[in-house]
């Protein structure tokens, strides 16, 4: 995440409380953009588990999409 400059997003989703924790060691002030969901990292699943956790994840993601709440690029 070095360089980026953070402030300038709308909304940051974290995956964990400990990735939140690292965004505002970063950015203090983006507190109030931080979203965390609770899911576990994908860095380190099998193959397979990452499939799953990829199609977890997408239904999320089009679920808070289709609420209108924010629209974002990766």
């Amino acid at each position: 995440m070095g360089g980026k400059r953070l402030g300038d997003y709308d909304v940051i989703v974290a995956m964990e409380e400990g990735h939140r924790d690292y965004v505002l060691s970063l950015c203090p002030e983006c507190g109030d953009k931080v979203v965390v969901w609770n899911v576990r990292d994908p860095y380190f699943m099998d193959k397979k588990t990452f499939g799953k956790f990829m199609n977890r994840l997408e239904k999320r993601l089009q679920n808070w999409l289709s609420r209108g709440e924010v629209c974002f690029w990766f």
